[in-house]
């Protein structure tokens, strides 16, 4: 048997002891596909034909880019393209040959999803009445079969100063009102306030303004695969019911005025693989690429690991395998955290390079924000808060987009996206509905708002970057990047509970949901194993990288496959494949687990200001209360002009006690307190008599006298 490459226009000439090295590659693994060695055609003169005589010096054409060819031997047809580094009359034709996702790799780092041609248009016959009403169905999930979610997030929060205090006018994309128990888009011809120039400026926005639908993850990645002629037969994003509802935001203010919707217009400022990169740093998410077929499987790296061995080549081995041990790695993975609006609410970039360093000062103590607690955490936008122990009122200290990072003393694989991490705008500082904080500004691309109207123009000077939303199932729709809603966690209508945040730490965060079985593999197993076996044409023809392989008895994911064309039994293929069985010794609770405490124990105030009262002024207050003489009556005292210096410095450096603080119910003194007051007595006296012979009453306040004394603050510790 003989190998032979055929392109469209004829096939090549090769010698009969022409071989031709292939290895296969693991996208799982591996990010640049599979394809040949470097092979030498002879320069026959068909041969010469066949690439357009690029050998010759006066040539004036370039050899063709990724040139289709076919790579045959006996039942093994493999389709792939062909890439000429060298051309001689002498030496031949230095090639090699890509395969499968190696032919689209490259060209993705380069193509934009803008840059698309051809992408769809959604034209109505009545315009943007319809398309303001389609949106609406969709928003409300009476349209579920669109390549769209659609619900309200804020764009921009500007500020100004309005006597000495800051005033914000946030600005959204897809306003939505409530009318009775229905929520609708506001996306009729109104009258907006925005600050322009540092002008509180009210704008006449025409019909369609502020409108625009989000598109479905699921849908962009049908559509790059199909726009490269693939076919997806597997798609997580598709049946999966929370990812399902996964889309990529865009801030197109204007993207329906005309009454149409460009899909050009909503896609994200990112390159195809920087999307793909964003999906794998997310949720693990690599691709299969069959060039035979035509099709893509899209598969998370948690359910290839899982998958029970798909074949069992144990009775393939040519010679006794070799295990090559690989030194333990730990993963990290962060994405951007760029988002920052004029407060901490609205800051997407936490305070510590982890989750661990954030809690540790903390002690790892976590309590409630409705029971007193000190650090607490609130899940549906995903603030941690620290509470003033003088005023206790919360102040949010950090973000929870903490990167996945347990900082063991072992070597990184390190995993990043550019994609945005997500802040929620809360209902304040306007009493809107709580919303994604989308802080990127509007683009305009049809319209330009300079002054209180809106002219018709062709201006853009913002730019969308790439983040991730979840648009969720809620009686008010909304989105957010979290499985939380107002109520707590979503439930959707067929009772599936959503438990996916894009976060990359907590419970139900991405490590957690997606990564935790990876990271085990990498710090206590992921060794290769180098095999030689007698595989098949029809074996690594069919070669699926997506499920683990049995050899003796164990599970095994392959990493690559490396043989030789035409095959001969004296050369069997060179697998090298990974381990996925853990070896002992491992901990995987402490080596991956980030354990919070909650707090049981608090501070509280006191003071002994009233026992040094009674003892300074008691004397003072008997003398009068002696000298009221019926029919007058005593009332009592009253303070009035009182100043204290108790709150102007008073700090009070603890966080939360200890058991130990509360067994023995530990106080710590926080200073002496300078007070001063008038005091003052009221007695009723007298005025008059009714007709009848009833007293009428009025009151009376004397004294004034001037006090002033020290009292004693400290704090001790309670139970919660």
């Amino acid at each position: 048997m003989s190998v032979k490459i055929a392109t469209q226009s004829g096939t090549f000439d090769l010698p009969s002891d022409f071989n031709i090295e292939i290895e296969d590659t693991s996208p799982v693994f591996n990010d640049q596909g599979s394809q040949s060695t470097s092979a030498t055609i002879p320069s026959s003169k068909n041969n010469l034909r066949l690439v357009k005589y690029i050998n010759r010096t006066d040539t004036d054409q370039a050899p063709v880019e990724d040139a289709r060819i076919t790579v045959s031997d006996g039942i093994y047809h493999r389709v792939g393209k062909m890439n000429i580094t060298q051309a001689s009359h002498s030496t031949g034709i230095v090639s090699n040959i890509g395969f499968d996702e190696s032919e689209i790799y490259n060209i993705w780092n380069s193509v934009t999803l803008r840059s698309f041609e051809g992408l769809p248009k959604y034209s109505p016959e009545n315009g943007v009445e319809d398309v303001i009403a389609y949106l609406d169905d969709i928003m409300n999930d009476r349209k579920t079969d669109t390549p769209f979610h659609v619900f309200q997030i804020c764009v921009a929060i500007p500020e100004t100063k309005e006597n000495d205090a800051d005033v914000y006018y946030p600005e959204y994309l897809n306003p939505i009102i409530k009318e009775g128990e229905k929520y609708k888009l506001n996306g009729a011809a109104r009258t907006e306030t925005y600050l322009l120039n540092s002008e509180v400026v009210a704008t006449s926005v025409p019909i369609g303004y502020g409108i625009t639908p989000f598109l479905k993850v699921s849908w962009l990645l049908d559509y790059i695969f199909n726009t490269f002629g693939y076919h997806v037969t597997e798609n997580p994003f598709s049946t999966h019911p929370q990812l399902s509802r996964l889309v990529v935001l865009n801030n197109a203010a204007d993207c329906c005025v005309k009454g149409f919707i460009d899909y050009s217009d909503l896609m994200p400022d990112c390159t195809i693989n920087e999307l793909l990169q964003a999906l794998y740093c997310r949720f693990g998410m690599v691709y299969f690429v069959d060039g035979k077929t035509k099709t893509v499987r899209l598969r998370f790296i948690k359910d290839i690991i899982t998958s029970p061995a798909s074949q069992d080549w144990s009775k393939l081995k040519a010679a006794e395998p070799i295990t090559n041990y690989n030194t333990p790695k730990q993963l990290k993975l962060s994405a951007a955290t760029s988002i920052s609006g004029p407060y901490p609410l609205l800051v997407a970039s936490p305070a510590a390079d982890s989750l661990d360093k954030f809690l540790k000062p903390y002690g790892y103590i976590v309590g409630e924000q409705d029971n007193d607690g000190y650090l607490s955490y609130a899940q549906s936008n995903g603030t941690y808060c620290v509470r003033n122990l003088r005023t206790r009122k919360l102040g949010v200290v950090s973000s929870d987009f903490f990167p996945w990072d347990k900082e063991a003393n072992i070597d990184y694989e390190d995993i990043s996206s550019v994609d945005e991490c997500l802040p929620i705008k809360a209902s304040a500082p306007d009493d809107n509905y709580a919303c994604p904080a989308y802080l990127f500004g509007k683009i305009h691309r049809y319209t330009n708002i300079s002054s209180s109207d809106v002219n018709l123009s062709e201006k853009s000077e913002n730019t969308s970057p790439l983040c991730f939303c979840f648009s969720l199932p809620t009686t008010r729709p909304c989105g957010s990047p979290r499985c939380y809603g107002s109520n707590g966690q979503v439930v959707d209508k067929n009772g599936h509970t959503y438990d996916i945040s894009m976060t990359f730490v907590g419970e139900n965060g991405l490590f957690n949901r997606f990564w935790k079985d990876y990271d085990a593999i990498l710090r206590h197993a992921n060794h290769t194993i180098e095999a030689k076996l007698h595989l098949e044409h029809k074996q690594l023809l069919n070669a699926d990288f997506s499920t683990p392989v049995a050899l003796d008895g164990q599970r095994l994911l392959v990493d690559t496959q490396r043989y030789q064309l035409p095959l001969h039994f004296s050369l069997p293929a060179t697998v090298n494949l990974r381990t996925i069985k853990l070896l002992k010794p491992y901990d995987l609770d402490k080596e991956q687990g980030i354990h919070t405490i909650p707090q049981l124990y608090k501070w509280v105030l006191f003071n002994n200001r009233e026992s040094v009262y009674n003892s300074v002024c008691g004397e003072q207050i008997r003398q009068w209360q002696t000298a009221v003489k019926p029919p007058a009556t005593w009332i009592g005292v009253n303070r009035k002009n009182e100043v204290s210096d108790e709150t102007s410095d008073a700090e009070i450096p603890f966080t939360v006690p200890t058991k130990d603080d509360f067994d023995n119910k530990r106080t710590h003194f926080i200073k002496q307190v300078n007070y001063s007051f008038d005091l003052y007595y009221k007695i009723r006296v007298i005025k008059n008599y009714t007709s009848t012979g009833i007293p009428i009453y009025e009151e009376k306040e004397y004294g004034g006298v001037h006090f002033e004394f020290k009292y004693n603050l400290w704090i001790q510790a309670t139970g919660i």
